[in-house]
């Protein structure tokens, strides 16, 4: 619990000294430590070609030390399941012109080493705390595959992700509440009423998060499965609790955060 405040502590620190420009970089804050060298993966909003032009112009800064980003080649090739149907992403590598270190930049439309889009967990979450006030199962989202067919996600993935999420709901909704007044404004937390389960009073946080953050400039469109990954590294579900951080900017065109660090050598997990 005391590394996510200590998380949201940093997030405050660099939201309140950017207000209200859209969160810009605070000497000597959100910067990242102890990853000790190799390749560390950061989410990034919009398309493939937008993150590619703004790399170009350097637009792109690295989370290590604040410097720009250069293309630095690209990421494994990934299938992810999405709702439209199976999606191929390659993401673009970048690297710090300053420290030399390489960070891939991993669509904010996915988590961090799981084979479905963020959409769709997100999907899958929402509906569990819908199903836990109304008393009855579940229901789980159909998706597309390759050949016009429709299938469901599976029920024991579906229940992985319910599961996680609910053992550490209540720990992401303090640090959200925390952020709150700071997306929102200070009044945006009597709006909220309880939703009937930590799960739910947590997706309950997190919309609001997004619906403030969506008055900023180039957020209009943010989505709160891309607000999750930002704040949380892509790690929303990942093994151990996450901290909530904003390690470099959220500008007009985008946004992109630090995700876990990965040293040369060490295996990859990938994840329903």
């Amino acid at each position: 619990m005391r590394g996510l405040l200590d998380g949201v502590t940093v997030a405050m620190q660099v939201m309140a000294a950017a207000l209200p420009v859209p969160f810009a970089v605070v000497p000597g804050k959100g910067r990242l430590t102890g990853a000790g060298g190799g390749t560390t993966v950061m989410t990034v909003r919009g398309p493939a070609g937008s993150v590619e032009s703004r790399l170009a112009a350097g637009r792109l800064r690295s989370p290590c030390c604040g410097a720009v980003l250069a293309r630095w080649g690209w990421a494994r090739r990934r299938v992810v399941a999405m709702f439209s149907g199976p999606q191929e992403f390659r993401p673009r590598r970048g690297r710090c012109r300053r420290c030399g270190r390489t960070h891939v930049l991993l669509p904010a439309v996915l988590w961090s080493r799981r084979r479905y889009g963020a959409a769709v967990i997100m999907a899958v979450l929402v509906l569990a705390a819908a199903a836990a006030v109304a008393g009855r199962a579940a229901a789980r989202p159909w998706l597309a595959g390759r050949d016009g067919s429709r299938w469901l996600v599976p029920a024991s993935t579906a229940w992985s992700w319910r599961s996680r999420f609910a053992g550490r709901a209540a720990a992401l909704r303090e640090g959200l509440m925390a952020l709150l007044p700071l997306a929102a404004g200070p009044g945006a937390a009597r709006a909220l009423v309880p939703a009937g389960s930590a799960a739910g009073d947590c997706l309950a946080a997190l919309e609001a998060v997004t619906a403030g953050l969506r008055r900023f400039g180039g957020l209009a469109a943010v989505a709160a499965h891309e607000v999750a990954a930002h704040l949380t590294a892509g790690r929303w579900l990942a093994p151990a609790v996450p901290a909530l951080s904003i390690n470099t900017s959220w500008d007009a065109a985008g946004v992109i955060a630090l995700s876990c660090p990965r040293r040369a050598g060490q295996g990859r997990v990938i994840r329903s």
